[in-house]
């Protein structure tokens, strides 16, 4: 009986590794950066992840899990690139994108749940 036990315990921390060490691959391989910023009264904190051809998403950190905020619509870019955040309010920011030439300006206005 107690073998039965310990194959069991045995069994569940090797797939806790395995689903540990496959999280850890795919954060290295989909995730190029990440930036955290922090509301002014420290209420709000964003996490804006750029993946490899530099497109942002936004989440919105919680206690255990992170909630998805904002993905961006358009295609990724071809050089790295890094979008601005300024906070309007404690739960509302601007995201925007500065282009050198002023070709390619965005701007979002993106609420925070």
């Amino acid at each position: 009986m107690k073998r039965r036990y310990i194959r069991y315990i045995v069994t569940a921390v090797f797939v806790l590794m395995i689903v540990l060490l496959l999280w850890g691959g795919y954060r290295i391989v989909a995730v190029a950066e990440e930036e955290i910023f922090v509301s002014p009264e420290g209420t709000n904190t964003i996490i804006v992840r750029y993946d490899l051809v530099c497109r942002p998403t936004i989440y919105k950190k919680g206690l255990l899990l992170r909630k998805k905020i904002f993905d961006y619509p358009g295609n990724g870019f071809t050089e790295t690139v890094h979008f601005g955040v300024e906070w309007l309010a404690e739960n509302r920011i601007r995201f925007t994108y500065d282009d050198t030439d002023d070709e390619y300006d965005e701007e979002y206005v993106i609420t925070i749940p």
